[in-house]
């Protein structure tokens, strides 16, 4: 039995019923399409935002540690002979 011919016997039935019809085969694919689309696009979005504040906080390690090893040490008095 084809799709189309299921859809038929759907509809037959469901009218016979006093119930509403279901929807035609393949109009909510351009629903979940989209829907799948903008979930997509916010994941990505948001992996984008994640991974610049990583990078962001290794460039402040990076600079962080960079200075302290570029620190110079600090100066010890010389002990007086006598």
């Amino acid at each position: 039995m084809s799709i189309s011919e299921q859809y038929a016997m759907d509809t037959w039935r469901l009218r016979s019923q006093g119930q509403a019809p279901p929807p035609a085969p393949g109009t909510h694919e351009a629903k979940l399409l989209r829907a799948w689309w903008v979930a997509r696009k916010e994941a990505r979005r948001d992996l984008g935002r994640i991974r610049a504040a990583e990078r962001a906080a290794e460039r402040d390690r990076e600079r962080h540690t960079a200075v302290t090893e570029a620190a110079p040490r600090p100066l010890r008095r010389r002990a007086r002979r006598a």
